[in-house]
Order: C-alpha cells, then sequence, then structure tokens
C-alpha cells in the first residue's frame, strides 16, 4: 500500500494521484473496454445508455474501492458511533420523499440517477478524501480552524472535479456547476463529520440528485451562456451552503463523531 511507503510530509501527494488514477481508468481505458464488449453483443450504445451508465458507474465504485486499498487505504465508516434520533427521521425523510414521488414522470430515472451518482462520488470524496484529509489537517491538532481547513480542501477538491463535464458543456455552465458541487460537498462533508457515517451524506447527496432530476429529467448537455442573475442566485446557495456546513461542524465540536474515529484507525 502506497501510503505506508511514504513519508508524512509527502502524503498530501496521494490525492491527486487516485484522482488521476480513477479518471484515467474510468474515463479513457474502461470506455475502449465497454465499446468493445458492447460490440461484440451487437448493443449500441445510444440506445442502451441508462445500461451502459449504470455499468460505468458499478464499475466505478469497484475502481474507487481497490484504488482506495492500493493507495490511501483510508477507512469508509459506515457503522454510526451512536444511534442518534435526528439521523434517522432525516433518512426516514428521505425514504418518505421518494415513495410520494412514485408516480411522477421522472420517478425511475431520478431513482436511478440519484443512487448512481450519490454511491461512487460519496464514496470517493467524503468517504476517502475528506477522511484522508481531515486526518493530515487534525494530526497535531483537532482545533475547529483545521477541521474547518480540511472540510473546505475536500469541497473544493470535490467541485474541481466537475470539471471533467467540459466534455458536454460550456465553460461557463460548467464553472456554475463546480461551484455549486463546492458548496454542496461543504454541507455533504459537514453531515460526514458529524454524523460519522456515509450513510447520512449519501442520503442527502441521493435526494438532492433524485428532487432535481424529478424535477427537470436526465440532464443533458448544455453550452448556452450562463445569465448574471444565475451567478447571483449561485452568490447566495454558496453563502448558505457555507454557512449552514460551519455551524453543523462547530457546534459542539465535541460531537463531530468522524474525529475519533479517523485518529483510531
Amino acid at each position: 500500500m502506497l501510503n505506508q511507503k511514504i513519508k508524512d510530509n509527502w502524503k498530501w501527494i496521494l490525492i491527486p494521484i487516485i484522482i488521476v488514477s480513477e479518471l484515467l481508468i474510468d474515463d479513457f481505458i474502461m470506455p475502449h473496454i465497454y465499446k468493445t464488449i458492447f460490440n461484440l453483443m451487437s448493443f449500441n450504445i445510444v440506445d442502451h445508455f441508462y445500461l451502459y451508465l449504470n455499468i460505468y458507474k458499478i464499475v466505478s465504485i469497484l475502481v474507487i474501492c481497490l484504488l482506495n486499498y492500493w493507495i490511501i487505504n483510508q477507512k469508509i465508516f459506515f457503522k454510526p458511533s451512536e444511534t442518534k434520533v435526528g439521523w434517522l427521521v432525516f433518512l426516514v425523510i428521505c425514504f418518505t420523499i421518494v415513495m410520494v414521488s412514485i408516480t411522477k414522470k421522472n420517478f425511475w430515472i431520478a431513482l436511478d440517477v440519484g443512487a448512481i451518482a450519490a454511491l461512487p462520488e460519496e464514496l470517493m470524496f467524503r468517504g476517502i478524501i475528506l477522511a484522508f484529509v481531515l486526518r493530515l489537517m487534525t494530526k497535531k491538532s483537532t482545533s475547529q480552524f483545521r477541521v474547518a481547513s480540511g472540510l473546505i480542501i475536500a469541497a473544493l477538491i470535490f467541485g474541481a472535479f466537475h470539471y471533467i463535464n467540459l466534455t458536454s458543456q460550456s465553460f461557463g455552465f460548467t464553472s456554475l456547476q463546480v461551484i455549486n458541487a463546492a458548496a454542496l460537498g461543504m454541507l455533504l462533508g459537514a453531515v460526514y463529520i458529524k454524523s460519522g457515517t456515509i450513510i447520512v451524506p449519501m442520503a442527502l447527496h441521493f435526494i438532492y440528485d433524485f428532487l432535481v432530476t424529478l424535477v427537470k429529467g436526465m440532464p443533458t448537455t448544455n453550452y448556452t451562456s450562463v445569465q448574471f442573475s444565475q451567478w447571483i442566485g449561485l452568490s447566495v446557495y454558496v453563502i448558505i451552503y457555507s454557512v449552514i456546513s460551519l455551524l453543523i461542524i462547530n457546534y459542539k465540536p465535541s460531537n463531530n463523531k468522524i474525529l475519533p474515529k479517523l485518529k483510531n484507525q
């Protein structure tokens, strides 16, 4: 495992290594393999796009887990430190939202998009990268400043990762998405820090993408220019997400359940 062979001062380099490795395998190597297999089976990828998308995401989860084992070896925490009524209520609300939406036009697409977006991205960016950043940042001290800095760094990495969408979107629209993703990443990271279980940010990420897709349908390519009003609206969202995130991790910081788990790993 690469993590064990590198000195502490150099361990930050493992983050770009795992991200670049994941991109190379998922976006350059595997598509050629998929294309070959689909051609042998006489399947047209366009006609079987949803099948292709789900296979891509399932393989992506396996790739992320293997790369984590070989490079960072970061434990992903599923089991809650203790049963909290608030988190259970939140999960019940998410389940209820899904059930009452079952008759909606885009329900099945939204269900699929929510799941295939939340699972690999939360494993990668909260379960592995945020946790690893926090391990490095809080090795000497678990001060609120260091925890908040780790949260922001991981959120910015998550946001910047969305620039891979430039292949199907304009730079302006992708930048809008990048900033929104970074702000959302702060919120998702904050609930992981506070809850100590990856299940909560997974549920939040799922319900976010589920509701967006339920209303708007399947995302499409977008090369339209971004309006000034959209930047204003985004600025408001960023402020709201950021304030809520910082309040979550700074309210009773001793209850940030992920920190003792990382320390004992």
